[in-house]
C-alpha cells in the first residue's frame, strides 16, 4: 500500500472551501492538477476527472463517489484494470479550526498487486499534483487580497 497526504490551512470558512472544492465547472480556471471534473456529488455516482500530473501523461479517471458530506468530506474510489489490480481511495477532509480558519487534508491510498509498478508516478508525479492542487485551492478560496493569497 502507498499513501499520499497533503495538507493546507486556509483563512476562510469550511463552507467557502467546500464551495470552491465542489464547483467542478471552475476547475479549469484554478486547478493545475484536476483540470476537468464532471459529475454529481452523490454516493454511487461516477465522476469524470482529467488529471494532469506534473512530469507525467494526462490521465482520465472515472471514480465512484463514496461520500459527499457538505463542508466536511469528499471521498471517491477508483480502480485501474479489473479484479482490483490497482485501487485508489481519495479523501478530502475539511476541518474547522476556529473563526474563519479551515484545515484541509487531501489523502489518497493506493493498493493492489501492481501498485509497486506505479511507485514513481505515485511518489513523485501524483504527490506534486495534489500538493499543487492544495496550494491552488488555498489561493482560490482566499483570493488575491487574502492572507497568503496570490
Amino acid at each position: 500500500m502507498k499513501e499520499i497526504r497533503t495538507t493546507t490551512d486556509i483563512h476562510s470558512t469550511p463552507e467557502k472551501v467546500w464551495g470552491v472544492l465542489t464547483d467542478f465547472g471552475a476547475y479549469p480556471q484554478w486547478n493545475p492538477f484536476i483540470t476537468k471534473a464532471v459529475g454529481a456529488l452523490e454516493p454511487g455516482e461516477r465522476l469524470d476527472l482529467r488529471l494532469e500530473p506534473p512530469g507525467a501523461h494526462l490521465r482520465t479517471l472515472r471514480p465512484t463517489v463514496l461520500e459527499a458530506d457538505p463542508s466536511r468530506e469528499l471521498r471517491w474510489h477508483g480502480r485501474l484494470g479489473f479484479l482490483g489490480l490497482l485501487e485508489a481511495y481519495h479523501t478530502v477532509s475539511i476541518v474547522p479550526k476556529g473563526t474563519n480558519r479551515t484545515h484541509v487534508i487531501a489523502r489518497t491510498t493506493f493498493s493492489g498487486p501492481i501498485v509497486g509498478f506505479y511507485t514513481e508516478l505515485i511518489e513523485i508525479n501524483l504527490r506534486e499534483g495534489f500538493e499543487g492542487m492544495c496550494r491552488a485551492l488555498k489561493a482560490r478560496v482566499q483570493g488575491p487580497g487574502g492572507p497568503g493569497g496570490t
